[in-house]
């Protein structure tokens, strides 16, 4: 195996991981909100699995983000990572890619800082999330070959459509009310 099919696997790898640990905190911060999952998770519990799932992302994040730097066929280079459209190279899917990575470190940094924030401003930003995942989504799938393969396709399809669906309810119906007992 020679080192650029070592980084593209290593790219692909760490950013499929990346994905699934960023729809699962997308998924707990859904169920913070609302009573989801009620009687089968304390929300302290919930709370602390939504806080490290949004540490767990950085090493996978970190590592596609390396890997495609190294790769000698994207020439990725460290401003892209942040200004969009700049590569010739796939210069939508990296660029919404780079958009996405934006959004994650608003979405994080405003996370840790969320007591310093007005609390609508907080909401605001943090809702982000769903725009940011969205841009993953797209990236990945103008990007990447692996959502062509129904061993990937599959969760994320259902993933997708978990999201989508607890989104959709809790904008029509609003925040769940918990039930006594």
């Amino acid at each position: 195996m020679s080192l650029d099919q070592l980084l593209w696997l290593t790219s692909r790898a760490s950013a499929l991981t990346a994905f699934f640990i960023l729809a699962a905190t997308l998924v707990t911060g859904q169920a913070l909100r609302s009573a989801m999952f009620e009687g089968a998770v304390r929300n302290r519990d919930l709370s602390n699995l939504h806080r490290f799932l949004t540490v767990c992302w950085v090493p996978f994040v970190a590592l596609h983000v390396l890997a495609m730097m190294l790769d000698a066929v994207a020439r990725i280079g460290p401003l892209d990572l942040v200004i969009p459209f700049r590569v010739s190279y796939a210069a939508l899917p990296i660029g919404l890619g780079t958009i996405g990575f934006d959004l994650l470190l608003i979405v994080t940094v405003t996370g840790y800082l969320r007591g310093h924030l007005d609390p609508a401003a907080w909401r605001w930003l943090h809702r982000l999330s769903y725009v940011m995942f969205g841009v993953f989504l797209l990236h990945a799938l103008l990007a990447g070959t692996d959502f062509a393969r129904p061993v990937v396709l599959a969760p994320a399809a259902a993933v997708v459509a978990f999201i989508a669906i607890t989104s959709l309810a809790r904008l029509i119906f609003g925040r769940l009310k918990a039930t006594s007992g």
